[in-house]
């Protein structure tokens, strides 16, 4: 009896040493290992098709992505020979109830195992394109080769066997499975230089950002000195920040009156001090920040910072108004010159290059951000790792930002929402071409060091925002000290005249009786209009009068007329 080697149920010697070679990613026996395209998938995109098409050696395309490469390259993705649209054929394949392609005619769903051809229909054509037909090879030997018939199956028209039938898929054919070799397809060994038109800056201007580059080329004589590390900045970020000159609190920043809980306090426990009344607690730092995040993000301006490094400058564009946190992070350790004298410790052509890292004098790494520790992540769909010159911020996991970041070489879409992009090169090209092309050691460090040299602050809306919000915040507790002052002297009996008022002061008037105090008011309000109006007080009744009008009442116990 003839084994049927198609349905065994083991694997055998070779079939075994190749998988194990996938599995390890190594050639244990010395031979070359192939990662055969499946089947399903498209040999341009490695991903499921939804409109097959194929090209005249039978591999399987997605219509397209196809058409896409080919109007643009004039070539074979899998060859690099010429191809154009006319070349492509059109398949029709049948689905199932499972939405898994399968032979038409015997109803059996198509695996990577499963041989498999296509009959072209050179009769019709759809836009410009000839159809095939897909069918197992199993039905095409049992109902056309045994048979002589050489009819199509689904339409009934004639083809010929040897000009019009096209193999997509033969697993026990080598040569055919080398074709299907993702290593050897033309567009993965080219991929390199294909994207070398899509790795320009793809940046759109605003009007001040042309502004400011037209300002900088007509102003190169009042850069900074390249490696000064002068710390007179007139916003030192770290320590000199107006808002902690303040006591803020929290109804101030969150609209919402959080008391400080001592009241309550004191009166469960015998151990803390007594409290007769609740007192707003003062704002968090988290409160002070997103009150001035909510600010930069209404301003909606947007930052922008020009790095001068040993290869040149970059002009650095920051999103404050959608990634407020990060921008006033990367802004406040620019004012306070902490990236100046730092080296790009990482670079690696066609991904990105990474810098902020600085060594303190004891060789421990202090990489804190501004406010000391690490900071939340930013996401936002606006904002993506989508071209070349993107600014975003380097992590070791989620909410572990500080102050490293890293500028790509190409659009990294795998890095979206996990590291949060806070900026755009707009202006070095040439600058950032020369970074790539730098040589790197076994741990991707140039070999000669890439250092930034000096970052100077060209427009700043966090501080612009800090400034809106100090003042705010200013006029608040004048405000709160003006009441406080009305309400005590209040309580004193006394009346306070406003601070601005001509002739007032703190002292207040001098009236400490309760009764009779508004009369005072009116007597000085009366003089200050007319210091020559005789003031008329009515004469008080006589004491005749008095006695007419006083009823007199019996003391002595009588009748009851008088209750």
């Amino acid at each position: 009896m003839v084994k049927r080697q198609k349905e065994k149920q083991y694997q055998s010697g070779r079939e075994h040493r190749q998988n194990a070679q996938l599995r390890s990613g190594s050639g244990l026996t010395g031979g070359v290992v192939q990662r055969i395209l499946p089947f399903q998938c498209c040999a341009l995109t490695l991903v499921p098709y939804t409109q097959p098409v194929c090209n005249a050696q039978g591999i399987l395309f997605d219509s397209v992505a196809l058409m896409e490469f080919v109007m643009k390259h004039k070539k074979d993705p899998v060859t690099g020979e010429p191809l154009t649209t006319r070349d492509v054929v059109s398949l029709r394949m049948d689905k199932d109830d499972e939405n898994r392609w399968q032979c038409p005619v015997l109803t059996k769903p198509f695996a990577d195992h499963t041989k498999i051809v296509a009959i072209v229909d050179r009769t019709s054509s759809k836009n410009n394109n000839v159809e095939a037909y897909v069918y197992s090879f199993e039905a095409y030997k049992e109902l056309n080769v045994k048979a002589k018939n050489w009819f199509d199956l689904t339409t009934g028209k004639k083809f010929s066997p040897k000009r019009d039938v096209l193999i997509l898929n033969d697993p026990q054919n080598e040569d055919f499975q080398k074709q299907r070799d993702i290593r050897g397809f033309w567009h993965i060994q080219n991929s390199r230089s294909l994207d070398q038109k899509k790795q320009q800056l793809n940046v759109h201007h605003s009007v001040t950002a042309t502004r400011i580059m037209e300002k900088l080329k007509q102003d190169k004589k009042k850069r900074p000195t390249p490696g000064s590390t002068s710390n007179d900045t007139e916003h030192n970020c770290g320590s000199d920040q107006p808002l902690k000159k303040l006591k803020i609190y929290s109804d101030d920043v969150t609209n919402v009156q959080y008391t400080s809980g001592k009241a309550s306090g004191s009166f469960t426990s015998t151990a803390m001090d007594v409290r007769n009344e609740n007192t707003t607690r003062e704002a968090t730092q988290e409160e002070v920040l997103q009150a001035q995040f909510q600010v930069m993000r209404a301003q909606k301006e947007k930052g922008y910072v020009r790095m001068i490094t040993s290869m040149g400058d970059l002009l650095l564009e920051l999103h404050c108004d959608i990634a407020p946190r990060t921008c006033t992070n990367f802004l406040g350790l620019c004012q306070a010159k902490k990236y100046d004298g730092t080296a790009f410790h990482r670079s690696i052509s066609s991904f990105m290059i990474q810098g902020g890292q600085r060594l303190s004098g004891e060789g421990n790494k202090d990489d804190m951000s501004l406010w000391g520790g690490t900071f939340a992540d930013e996401f936002d769909d606006r904002l993506k790792h989508d071209q070349r010159g993107v600014l975003s911020s380097a992590n070791g996991g989620p909410n572990t930002n500080k102050r490293q970041f890293f500028i790509t070489f190409k659009a990294t879409p795998h890095l979206d929402r996990k590291h949060s992009v806070f900026g755009q090169v707009v202006d070095g090209e040439k600058v950032l071409k020369e970074m790539e092309k730098a040589a790197t050691d076994k741990k991707d460090r140039p070999v000669d060091p890439i250092k930034i040299l000096a970052t100077e602050v060209l427009v700043d809306p966090a501080k612009e925002a800090e400034d809106k919000e100090f003042a705010r915040l200013q006029g608040l507790r004048e405000g709160r000290t003006e009441a406080e002052r009305q309400k005590q002297a209040r309580s004193l009996g006394k009346t306070a005249l406003p601070l601005d008022r001509p002739g007032g002061s703190i002292e207040s008037r001098n009236s400490t009786a309760t009764i009779g105090k508004y009369l005072s008011q009116t007597m000085i309000q009366s003089t200050d209009v007319s210091a020559d109006i005789d003031v008329i007080i009515p004469s008080a009744p006589s004491a005749s009068k008095m006695k007419k009008n006083k009823v007199k009442t019996n003391t002595q116990f009588g009748n009851f007329s008088s209750w």
